[in-house]
């Protein structure tokens, strides 16, 4: 999908943000429990809840503050915890700690100032337990969704730290392999000068740049089997923590779409909330603000802040509108998987996408166009009507340990019957996960 609106190659100036949103539903299947109140002053690292699951995990406070208000949605779900930073509080706190010489003491450290969440398990996509042991680490190095970020400028400066990052996950992993995967004929000179790494190369379209199809062909996942991953610049807030004592959330973002007023690369601490960078489009109905990309994001409803696992922003145009014509023009300017316009004779052109679904919703139709776009050697659509009817023998024998939802954007986006084929599959995958 080739969309309008990369990030340009520039830093945009965005002002220190006020308030903060954290919010329990950024990290899968996490049950908390409340540790602050309202009006509680807390610290950079100050634990905000814990996973009633496993307490030892919790989310901590990216900055330093006031617990301005606790938001709760249905049943007095938490939806997000506001917080109002001190005027021009620094990014960072420095902590007294000893290095840690195992790894039980980087692990109670990591959980104890709230950096073990960046971490995450294949299967389900979740925290790991901290007492448990992967099979393999894997570092995706490069992403290849719709205007993601170049990860040689998410990462300047953070070399060192990133370097660092890599022992300590090394230390905690024991063992077993990490890998590094990086696109191939990109300048990959940061990531291999990496040491006791095994490095490998993807090339091709997306979903090249997906963690899960890197996993597929370099060491699938079989039933039983766990694998650790972690973004990069989570690798060098690690690593900062363990190199200069200093625990900071500060990362950096890239603003893309084709209604973007301008686009580019940020900086901001974790949850920050970012209506001032959008300035005076915040709030218009048209557009609609996404929080990662367009394949996999979440739309910004009431809290205009990143995910905590995401990397970028999208604006696209909010669709529905009646078009002349509708399909019996040539069309041109649209974007068609299936040759329907005649845009297919320009495959290079980029399109100013928006959120219409052109076609309406229908039952399964039996069909070979799942298999062009998904990468795995699986069967999507037998595994995809197994996950529908949560037949948790028949998804086993599918394949289901070594897939996500993610894996099968491009297959939503392609669907005839416009199935929500990454909702079926995690709601199939919480299925088992009750079941582990």
């Amino acid at each position: 999908m080739k969309l309008d609106g990369m990030a340009e190659l520039r830093t945009l100036d965005f002002p220190d943000a006020l308030s903060y949103y954290i919010r329990p539903s950024d990290f899968r299947w996490l049950t908390p429990r409340l540790l602050v109140a309202e009006n509680d002053m807390v610290e950079v690292g100050t634990p905000l809840f814990a996973d009633k699951q496993d307490e030892r995990v919790v989310i901590v406070s990216p900055v330093k503050g006031c617990v301005r208000q606790i938001v709760r949605g249905e049943k007095r779900a938490i939806r997000a915890i506001v917080i109002e930073s001190e005027t021009e509080a620094a990014t960072g706190r420095s902590v007294d700690v000893q290095m840690p010489s195992n790894s039980q003491e980087i692990r109670t450290l990591m959980l104890q100032y709230g950096l073990w969440p960046m971490l995450l398990q294949r299967p389900f996509s979740v925290i790991p337990n901290p007492d448990s042991q992967p099979k393999a680490v894997f570092i995706s190095c490069f992403d290849s969704a719709p205007l993601a970020p170049d990860y040689n400028c998410l990462m300047e400066g953070k070399e060192t730290f990133f370097y660092k990052g890599l022992e300590i996950i090394r230390m905690i992993s024991g063992d077993v392999p990490v890998h590094l995967c990086m696109r191939a004929g990109a300048d990959n000179s940061l990531f291999e000068q990496c040491e006791d790494i095994q490095l490998h190369y993807f090339q091709g379209p997306h979903p090249a740049g997906n963690v899960g199809t890197q996993i597929h062909y370099t060491d699938p996942i079989r039933k039983g089997e766990s694998i650790w991953y972690i973004d990069p610049q989570d690798v060098a807030i690690i690593g900062r923590f363990f190199a200069e004592r200093m625990l900071s959330f500060e990362k950096m973002y890239a603003l893309t779409g084709p209604v973007a007023t301008t686009t580019g690369y940020f900086t901001a601490i974790c949850g920050a909330n970012l209506s001032n960078l959008f300035k005076q489009d915040w709030g218009r109905e048209e557009l609609r603000f996404i929080s990662g990309n367009v394949l996999t994001g979440e739309k910004m409803v009431d809290f205009p802040t990143v995910r905590f696992y995401d990397r970028q922003v999208t604006v696209i145009r909010e669709g529905g509108r009646r078009e002349w014509l509708g399909w019996l023009l040539p069309g041109l300017k649209k974007w068609s998987f299936s040759h329907t316009f005649l845009s297919w004779l320009t495959p290079n052109r980029s399109y100013p996408h928006n959120t219409s679904l052109h076609g309406g919703r229908r039952a399964f139709m039996m069909t070979d166009v799942y298999d062009k776009v998904f990468p795995f050697d699986i069967l999507p659509l037998p595994l995809l009507k197994a996950c529908y009817i949560k037949d948790i023998e028949q998804m086993e024998a599918l394949g289901i340990y070594e897939v996500d939802d993610e894996d099968f954007a491009l297959c939503e986006v392609v669907c005839p019957s416009k199935m929500e084929c990454q909702q079926i599959v995690r709601d199939a995958l919480f299925e088992l996960y009750k079941n582990v």
